[in-house]
């Protein structure tokens, strides 16, 4: 589940900063669903990503860096949008 959780970090981050520059402003409408499915899979993996025989959380930190990209990307990414009116 950590694996999950880097790979969508990474996606998310890419995708946020492709839709930075001026003319790449819709990739923001991708970027946006990408981390919020990253805040998703961070969650899961917080939630159910558990050892067996202790019963403590694995991978803790990438989960909770998962989460955090995640609302970070997205909340830029929104943000994005918004100066673009939506269309750039």
């Amino acid at each position: 589940m950590s694996t999950a959780s880097f790979v969508m970090i990474i996606l998310s981050a890419i995708s946020t900063a492709a839709g930075l520059p001026c003319c790449l402003g819709c990739v923001n409408w991708l970027a946006v669903p990408i981390s919020l499915a990253t805040v998703v899979v961070g969650l899961i993996g917080l939630a159910s990503d558990k050892d067996a025989q202790t019963g403590r959380g694995r991978d803790v930190k990438v989960h909770l860096l998962a989460v955090i990209i995640g609302v970070v990307c997205a909340a830029i990414g929104t943000a994005r949008c918004g100066l673009g009116c939506g269309v750039v």
